[in-house]
């Protein structure tokens, strides 16, 4: 029988060394990884961190701290994070990683990493702020952040029946709308039910008011968007709820204005009409001037670059 010559061993012993070393980190390495994560900033209900474990070579997940002040972490169970830092908290994940599961864990959990544009959000209605948002670079914005984002609900807000406006992500005019009970959610720290907000998103606080008196929502570019009452016999048409609103912005488009129907009836491809108010205003055409019901939705979209 042939033995295998010494350097052939000497052979083995090299490749599998490069194997290991190539699939599992070096000594030390776990901890030089763990020790530059945020020791700063101690962790409150609500917040969303991404979280992953080096040696699984898993995509990391997203995880969030709940009502209860704790992060749901797979293979461990709950983990208690609130007032602790990320880093704290990695390392006791870690800790009991390598008790069962892992004969050396790198546990890397922070804050999502800033992306270089993420779009805007509009907050209108029954808020100290309402306006156009750019979406914050270093954190997953809900509902609710929006909201908070925006100065927070007016002393007269209904947060119980908050709406998001959705556009569709094809090519069409149709918009989704979704309802949230922002104010359950405050409530509770039931943070499931936070809606993450999409750029392009559509967030209304309605008044407690709105379902007896009839308002419209006028947002994006104009100068003052708010809302707006329709008064008894008052004929209110798109131009002219433009014009209450301060006109149109500098980089308002005026030959694309949508008017998003609030009659929940209609399907979602017919509730929104694309309107050309620069024509209407500059040729006086009254005719193609609709007019706005209650919970209607005028929202002025905005040229991303003008010259």
């Amino acid at each position: 029988m042939l033995r295998p010559s010494y350097s052939a061993l000497l052979l083995v012993v090299y490749f599998f060394g490069a194997f290991l070393h190539q699939y599992a980190p070096a000594v030390g390495t776990e901890n030089r990884q763990m020790n530059i994560l945020d020791d700063q900033r101690g962790l409150e209900i609500g917040d969303r961190l991404t979280y992953e474990v080096i040696e699984e070579r898993e995509l990391p997940i997203l995880v969030f701290v709940n009502a209860s002040g704790e992060i749901a972490i797979p293979l461990v169970g709950s983990v208690a994070a609130e007032g602790k830092t990320p880093k704290t908290v990695a390392f006791e994940i870690k800790s009991l990683l390598e008790v069962d599961y892992f004969h050396r864990a790198t546990v890397i959990l922070r804050f999502p990493q800033p992306s270089a544009s993420r779009g805007s959000v509009d907050v209108a209605g029954a808020v100290n702020s309402p306006r156009t948002y750019q979406l914050p670079s270093d954190q997953i914005l809900t509902v609710s952040s929006a909201i908070a984002l925006a100065g927070g609900m007016t002393p007269d807000s209904d947060g119980t029946k908050v709406t998001l406006v959705r556009r569709s992500s094809d090519a069409s005019t149709a918009e989704t709308r979704l309802q949230v009970n922002v104010r359950s959610i405050l409530d509770s720290g039931d943070f499931d039910k936070d809606l993450p907000i999409q750029s392009g998103d559509l967030v209304i606080v309605p008044r407690l008011s709105d379902t007896s008196s009839g308002t419209v929502y006028v947002v994006g570019g104009v100068n003052a968007p708010g809302i707006l009452n329709l008064l008894p016999g008052d004929t209110m048409t798109v131009s002219k709820a433009i014009l209450q609103s301060g006109g149109f912005s500098r980089f308002a488009r005026k030959n694309a204005v949508k008017l998003i129907s609030g009659d929940s009836s209609l399907p979602e491809d017919a509730r929104t009409q694309i309107i050309d108010v620069e024509e209407i205003l500059q040729r006086g055409l009254r005719e193609k001037d609709p007019i706005v019901k209650p919970n209607d939705i005028i929202r002025v979209e905005e040229r991303i670059i003008a010259f």
